[in-house]
Formats: structure tokens, sequence, C-alpha cells
């Protein structure tokens, strides 16, 4: 068998052809969203970019700046409502899945083969947590995915001005998440270090395209050069909470676990698919941002996008095996399913919550960050309730994380604690604690009694904090404590507590 490459010139009958069994595979990843989309709650981080989209800047200290103006927009558009936001998390998984199965197609895949790697990108276990979620990862994976894919169609000869695409798509991955640059080194030592992409050097579109991409970062640029380079300290956070967990062997590890066999199966072959030409500035770039990952001490999710090349790739080979003999293709969809529906519980919120926590929250507990939200900011408005009225005038609310703080900010006006009642030292939020606060009582929220005791006369802990699932997450189980006279200033109070707070979001 003879594979031909699909082109930017090849038919477009032929192409809307190959491509039916993805258009099916994505329309049911986007089905699945929809009817999942109202579960649970907001996840931690959903609810810290909501807070951070309230307060509109060209960056912020822990994430760029993309999804928190992005949550703005949808909440000031629409209201503040989680359907829509996990819809449009799922369109973009959906998205995903074409772009692997046009991969596939770009690099040689005929039908079946591109039915085979949309297939796995609608069910790898990373995929399928990460379409769960507004999120950066989500929508990082989707620039990802759509830049690889055109990069690929130049390699095939497509038209050069394409090249601007490639631009705006790594400008906006950079205003999504900076794991965006990775992909941009990767491709620039990929097109210097083969001939293929040598010759791509050579046309005014590539940099023109570049240019595209510096402009859009710019903003982001600019206002982590004003601010001394946050982006710096959050990537000494990942890099430490990394080196606890393991370093290099827990995110070679951790593979097996996020993408599943069947991904993991077909990147092996991927990457001999890609070292034939025109490819192998594709495979040169995989092999960089590999190498960044672990020489920086990354997460092992920074890994996730490329399974996208990889397997779209991969699938190119294995239809080589599989042929026209039914029996191997029924094997091998069937390990693909098979594995995406049991990873499906542990990374979406598929279960009734209190099954979630007593099954499958020790596999992935991410979920369980959407769990709990709304009981913990009542059983804070409970104890403010319970203070002299005296003392819940210019209460604040102390959070050791900017999740805590964020639902608190979400939840807490109908606690009868308005906006900007909390406050938390983390680096997401620590920006916005005004001077001059707290001048009261102090409800502190998750931190240890030692730490408390440190800056205050601490009553506490007078409650801990649970769900009716009783599910375990960050704020699961933890203490609640009223602080009625401050022995610190309350500048030296949040300087104390940055040690104590959460690094990163």
């Amino acid at each position: 068998m003879h594979p031909v490459a699909l082109t930017a010139e090849s038919p477009p009958g032929l192409r809307r052809r190959d491509l039916a069994p993805a258009v099916a595979v994505a329309a049911g990843v986007v089905v699945l969203r929809v009817l999942l989309s109202g579960r649970y709650g907001f996840h931690r981080d959903e609810l810290v970019a909501l807070a951070a989209g309230r307060h509109p800047a060209a960056g912020y200290p822990d994430q760029a700046p993309g999804i928190p103006l992005a949550t703005r927009a949808l909440s000031a558009a629409i209201g503040v409502h989680l359907w829509p936001l996990r819809v449009l998390a799922g369109l973009a998984h959906g998205a995903v899945v074409m772009a692997t199965a046009a991969l596939a197609a770009t690099v040689g895949g005929r039908r079946q083969t591109i039915g085979l790697a949309a297939l796995v990108a609608a069910l790898a276990p990373l995929f399928l947590a990460q379409g769960s979620l507004f999120l950066p990862p989500v929508f990082d994976l989707l620039w990802w995915a759509l830049a690889v894919l055109v990069v690929a169609r130049l390699l095939a000869g497509a038209d050069p001005r394409w090249w601007l695409a490639v631009g705006a798509l790594v400008g906006v991955g950079l205003e999504t998440r900076g794991t965006m640059l990775l992909l941009a080194a990767g491709l620039a030592v990929g097109l210097v270090a083969v001939p293929e992409g040598r010759a791509q050097l050579r046309s005014p579109w590539l940099w023109a395209g570049a240019g595209v991409a510096l402009a859009l970062w710019l903003p982001n640029l600019a206002w982590e050069a004003g601010h001394g380079w946050p982006v710096a300290d959050v990537a000494a956070g990942v890099r430490d909470h990394v080196r606890a967990d393991g370093g290099l062997l827990d995110v070679a590890r951790r593979q097996i676990v996020l993408a599943g066999p069947a991904a993991l199966g077909l990147a092996a072959l991927g990457t001999a698919v890609l070292a034939r030409r025109p490819w192998r500035p594709l495979l040169v770039a995989v092999g960089v941002v590999v190498v960044l990952v672990l020489a920086t001490g990354g997460r092992a999710t920074y890994l996730g996008p490329l399974y996208v090349p990889l397997v779209a790739a991969g699938a190119v080979l294995a239809d080589r095996w599989i042929g026209v003999d039914p029996t191997r293709w029924h094997q091998i969809v069937t390990v693909v399913v098979v594995a995406g529906l049991i990873a499906l519980p542990a990374v979406t919120p598929l279960l009734p919550p209190a099954d979630y926590g007593s099954l499958v929250h020790d596999i992935d507990g991410q979920v369980g960050e959407e769990v709990g939200w709304p009981e913990m900011v009542h059983l804070v408005g409970t104890v403010r309730r319970v203070l002299p009225d005296e003392e819940q005038d210019g209460l604040m609310v102390v959070t050791a994380g900017s999740g805590e703080a964020a639902a608190i900010d979400l939840y807490g006006p109908a606690e009868g604690m308005p906006r900007g009642t909390a406050l938390s030292a983390a680096a997401g939020a620590r920006d916005r604690w005004p001077d001059g606060q707290p001048a009261g009582t102090v409800i502190f929220v998750r931190f240890p009694r030692r730490v408390v005791e440190q800056f205050c006369d601490s009553l506490g802990p007078v409650a801990a904090v649970g769900n009716d699932a009783r599910v375990p997450n960050r704020a699961y189980l933890a203490d609640i404590a009223v602080c009625r006279t401050l022995r610190v200033t309350p500048g030296e109070l949040r300087a104390g507590l940055a040690r104590w707070s959460d690094p990163e979001m």
C-alpha cells in the first residue's frame, strides 16, 4: 500500500469524503460535552480566571490574559454560567479531533487512517480531561494542533502565505498560555536543522508570520517586563512542584496515564513517519520540545500537544498493519474505545459526585476541584454571621489559595459578603490586596493554625470545610479560623503569608 499525501491542492471532494469519519467522532465529542456541561460546578482554576477577568489587564501574575479576558467577555454577554464555558471547551476538543484527522490526511493517511487518528484524539485521557474545562490547556492544545497542521501543509507545498496563519496561531497561543513558546522554539530549530526547513526560511511570508506572532504577543510581553517577569516565579513554582513529585522519572511515567495505551503506541510509530521527507522539521520540533520540557522542569502535561502530530503520523503506519483485515481493525478500535471509556469517569464529571469521590477520585483528583465551593462559601458566611455585628462591619477573609478567594468573590454576595471581601497572598490574587486591609476582624481559610498564630490572636480553628458528597479537594477539611486582633500591619501580614500560600494556579 502506498498512501498519497494530501496537500493543499488535493481535490476538495476527496478531502470531505476522507474526513467524514472524523466529523462523526468530533460531533460525538461535542454532544458528550453538551450533556456534561451543567454537571458539578466551576473548577477552582475556572473561578480564578473569572475573578481575574473582573480586573482586565494585559497580563496576570499566574497566567496569560487570554482566558480571563474571554471569561469576562462571555460573562458580560450572557452572565456567569457554567454550561456555556464547558460547551466552548468541548467545541475546542472537537476541533482538536478534526485537526488531528486533517494532519493524518496531510501526512498520507486514507479514510481508515483518518478515522483512527480522530478516535484516539477524542478518547486520549489527557485530551478528555483538558476538554472538560474552560481553561488554557484545551485552547493551548487547539492552537498547537492547528499550527502544526498548517506547517505540515506548508511542508507539503501549500501556498507560503499560510505562514501568516501560523504566526497568528502562535501569537494567540502565547496570549493563551506561555507553553506555546515551546512549540515556537521547536519549529524554529526544526526549520533550521534540515534542508526542507531551510527552504521555507527563504520565504518572506514566514518572516511576516513571525512578525504577526510577535505583534500579538507584545502586549503581554510588555506587561511582563513592566511587572518584573512574574512568569519566571510561576515557572520556578512549577519546577519545584515537579521535582517534589519525582522529577524527570515522574514526567515520563505519567505519560502512560495521560496519553493512554493507544496514543502512546501510535506516537511511537509516528516518529518513524515524521522521520521521512518532507516531515523531518516536525520530528526535530517534537524532540526540541521534549528536551526543553525536561530541562526546564515542566509539567508532564506540557508534552500533551505533541501527541497530535505523533498520533496522526502513527495512524498512517498502523494502517499498513491493519490493511483491509476487519479483525485487526476491530481489535485496535476496541482497544481505543475501551481505554477511553475506562478513563472517562476519572477525568470528566460523568458520575454522581459521591460515586466519583469514592470510586475514581484517586486516579485523577482534578475533577474533585469542581465540587464543594458553594458549600465552602456558605460555611464562611455562617462563621461571619455568628460574630457580633460590630465585628462583621469591615470584616475581611484571607485565604491560602486564589481559588478560595475567587469562590468567595463569586458566591459571597449571596452570603452577605460583597466582592472584595476575600483576599489572598497567592500569586494570582496578591496584587489585588488593597493597602491598609484587613483593618478589623479576619477570617482565615486553609491556613494551619501554627501559621495564623504568628500574626494574630487566633481563636480557631472554629470550623472545617466539607461538601455534601465528601469529595476530597484542595479546600476539603481545611481549617477556618477567626482573628480579632492582628499583631502585625496589613502589609506585614500579606508578606508573611505569601510563603504559605499556593505558589501557582
